[in-house]
């Protein structure tokens, strides 16, 4: 049930033992101030049941949503409960969605092998009505992420160095697609000038170490690893950055550090930072998208 929740809400386990600590304080709270009303009005065993009951049910109806967005504030979770109320709201009509025109947005993923990040991404916007997946594009013929793409039904475009670095027939693709935002998943090409042109701050990359330093030409996956381990490091983590012309050089969007101990080698680093890869890189895109 716990991870069901989990994936509903597309929240970590942390956040989800805080949101159901921001109902159960709620819950309790409500009532206290329910019975806290009605005493305040004086009502006692004489009382007529309806009055009672109409009471505690405005308070119910509508001191409940208040005071959950009050409890949320206090625990971290104002921006989710926020959501959740604007959702209720609209069902009861005080929020009318007739007048919003909204574009969704159309995400193709890059990526050049096995895909995990690419994975993580497609799972958790696969029920946001606002983005879209709407294609992978890989350089690497038999790459698994091929694979995660056919088996969630998503389009993919093979494309060939060449014509990928001195043309623009894969951004008339990219266009004719409907794309509005380009994510790089693992992607080892130089993503071109013409591109950057095309989609100004609208490409991302994750990068897995602490930039600005281990970034840079040749340095991706494993070599990232080593060299950050032969160096001595005490702590390493993920970059989340916007693409210019440059590697590993765009505006910083976020970071987040794992520690490094006596014990971790490459291998082990490596999968911490998978851990962080797949647990941020999601939300951040939505946050970086504005999608509430």
């Amino acid at each position: 049930m716990l991870n069901s929740l989990q994936k509903k809400w597309k929240v970590n386990g942390a956040q989800l033992v805080l949101i159901l600590c921001t109902f159960a304080v709620t819950g309790t709270l409500t009532a206290f101030i329910s019975r806290g009303i009605t005493s305040w009005l004086g009502f006692d065993e004489t009382t007529s049941l309806i009055w009672k009951i109409l009471v505690r049910i405005l308070v119910l109806v509508f001191g409940y949503q208040v005071i959950i967005l009050i409890v949320s504030f206090f625990f971290g979770q104002f921006r989710f409960f926020w959501n959740y109320e604007k959702k209720i709201l609209k069902r009861m009509g005080f929020i009318n969605n007739t007048k919003e025109v909204v574009t969704p947005y159309r995400l193709a993923i890059f990526a050049s092998g096995k895909g995990s990040n690419a994975e993580k991404i497609i799972q958790y916007f696969d029920k946001e009505p606002l983005i879209h997946v709407k294609l992978i594009v890989c350089n690497k013929a038999g790459a698994g992420v091929l694979d995660i793409a056919n088996a969630w039904k998503i389009n993919t475009l093979l494309i060939e160095k060449k014509a990928f670095t001195e043309s623009d027939e894969y951004i008339e693709y990219l266009k004719n697609e409907g794309i509005t935002h380009i994510i790089l998943a693992g992607f080892l090409w130089k993503i071109p000038q013409n591109l950057i042109k095309a989609y100004p701050n609208k490409i991302l990359n994750i990068h897995p170490a602490l930039l600005p330093n281990f970034g840079g030409k040749g340095m991706y996956g494993e070599k990232v690893h080593q060299s950050v381990i032969a160096a001595g490091e005490k702590e390493s983590g993920i970059t989340i950055h916007l693409v210019d012309e440059h590697y590993d050089h765009g505006k910083t969007i976020f970071q987040v550090k794992t520690e490094i101990t006596s014990a971790d080698s490459p291998d082990t680093l490596a999968e911490k930072i998978h851990i962080l890869e797949h647990e941020h890189y999601p939300k951040v895109i939505e946050e970086w998208l504005g999608v509430e």
